[in-house]
């Protein structure tokens, strides 16, 4: 009987210092965007990866850029923008837990030079990287 309280106590204890995916998405981003953040991505810094955050109402995994392009540049690609960030997405297995859960990935795109230009504000679901 003493075996099976003490068993019991420790399965308790231990389930009870799990966290739940929500709070684990929570935590790796806060601690990504301390830590990284604002982080340059390719050799030739054109694209900062201001922050990520997640929502835990909407289950929204949101990532901040900001893309150092020109106002005299030509349009952005946002379909192009859309198929390699799905691609990103499907291939990138730190994201499998969250895609196996339906989380939605925001991502916002800004202009650096004018920070309240967004070139792209897109939302990936279930829909999109599961076909």
């Amino acid at each position: 009987m003493r075996k099976f309280i003490l068993l019991a106590c420790l399965a308790l204890g231990l389930s009870a210092c799990q966290e739940s995916l929500e709070q684990r998405a929570t935590r790796e981003a806060r601690e990504f965007t301390e830590k990284k953040c604002p982080m340059p991505l390719g050799s030739d810094g054109k694209i900062v990866l201001e922050s990520i955050e997640f929502d835990i109402p909407t289950h929204t995994w949101r990532q901040h850029y900001l893309l150092n392009m020109l106002p005299e540049a030509g349009p952005f690609d946002q379909a192009e923008a859309r198929r390699l960030l799905l691609d990103e997405l499907r291939n990138s297995p730190s994201y499998q837990p969250y895609m196996d859960n339906g989380f939605i990935f925001h991502y916002i795109y800004r202009r650096m030079m004018s920070p309240n230009d967004t070139l792209l504000n897109l939302k990936l679901g279930p829909a999109d990287y599961r076909n």
